[in-house]
């Protein structure tokens, strides 16, 4: 049951991407709450998982794996239609193929992602459920943000010509304010990756 939730979730987010760049803007109004439903579900799949006993390494893996998928789309939908800079998502890129990498040794051994993790602070800032708690939120609030605004600025034009300045402090707020906290997430698993 898990696994179809998440195998729904990573379907769904090209549809999310085709409303993006090929609908009209009121059909893009959709989107944030699609966003919003996808990224509630991630949160719900582990937790049927271990409700039903059905984790196992491929479902935390492909879990892990939709994650990267889901969130590398969003960002290169939102570089493409010029609402962050292509870097964003290179750094996205790079973070996920990095970490994933290096967790890939322990999965072939049988070890869940997260409980590879050796160290106090590894555990807390890479698998404590408040730091996974506190990614899904910002990702929720930041991905539903930006996908508002661009059938908004259509919508609404006015009103952003009006608080352009304030609508960017918001946005640049929320991508900088992710990077920051995936790049944090992504360093002890790096370090205990080598050490």
């Amino acid at each position: 049951m898990a696994n179809l939730i998440t195998l729904f979730r990573l379907i769904s987010v090209f549809i999310i991407g085709a409303i993006a760049l090929y609908a009209e803007p009121q059909w893009q109004l959709l989107n944030p709450p699609l966003i919003i439903i996808n990224i509630l579900l991630d949160g719900l799949d582990g937790k049927i998982a271990r409700m039903r006993n059905e984790s196992s390494v491929f479902g935390a893996v492909f879990d892990i794996a939709a994650d990267r998928i889901i969130e590398i789309t969003l960002w290169l939908i939102l570089a493409d239609l010029g609402m962050v800079s292509i870097w964003i998502a290179i750094i996205f890129v790079t973070r996920g193929i990095l970490v994933d990498s290096l967790r890939k040794h322990h999965a072939d051994q049988g070890k869940l992602p997260f409980s590879i993790m050796k160290t106090p602070l590894g555990k807390f800032l890479v698998a404590s459920r408040t730091m996974r708690f506190a990614i899904g939120f910002i990702k929720l609030v930041t991905f539903s943000w930006l996908f508002f605004l661009i059938p908004a600025a259509e919508i609404w034009p006015q009103i952003f010509i009006v608080n352009h300045e304030l609508l960017n402090y918001i946005s640049n707020t929320l991508v900088y304010s992710m990077v920051t906290i995936s790049l944090v997430r992504g360093v002890p698993v790096i370090l205990e990756a080598v050490i």
